[in-house]
């Protein structure tokens, strides 16, 4: 009798497991500084949704909401080139910790998942949806403000 080996392919000890889509902290990064903080928000928090870090999303998503509300409001009542001073400060800020905070989760998520890059086109057409949201709540409040007769600064 002969001894016949199988080339049969051996299966993996651990099933790989499907990829998970997931913008860089380079991509995030440029969203953020093009677009402004809160498209950069929303996109990190769509990466942690997708690393099932929901809480972190969430957190941010909420206090993201809230610190646009108060940035927009500042941003309204301060004068000339402090406003657009203020504005470029934070959206560096908030660039910065985005990056290093996708940075550092992406690193321990990829030691057990399969990560592939999401599509760039939709994340910038997400990120567009949120400036078109940030610049109706721009003129939105800015509407609220005249109508109560608040002094807007040019």
């Amino acid at each position: 009798m002969l001894n016949q080996n199988s080339n049969a392919p051996v299966q993996p000890s651990m099933p790989m497991s499907a990829p998970v889509k997931l913008w860089t902290p380079s991509f995030i990064a440029g969203v953020t500084f093009l677009l402004g903080f809160p498209a950069g928000i929303v996109i990190a928090s769509i990466n942690w949704m997708r690393m099932n870090l929901n809480n972190k999303a969430l957190v941010h998503l909420i206090t993201g909401a809230a610190g646009t509300f108060i940035f927009v409001l500042v941003l309204l009542l301060i004068p000339g080139t402090g406003g657009r001073a203020l504005a470029l400060i934070a959206n560096l800020g908030i660039l910065f910790y985005l990056q290093q905070q996708m940075k550092k989760d992406l690193e321990s998520f990829k030691v057990s998942n399969n990560v592939e890059n999401a599509g760039q086109l939709g994340g910038c057409l997400i990120g567009l949806g949120v400036l078109i949201l940030f610049l109706i709540l721009v003129f939105g409040l800015s509407f609220v403000l005249v109508i109560l007769g608040v002094p807007i600064p040019e």
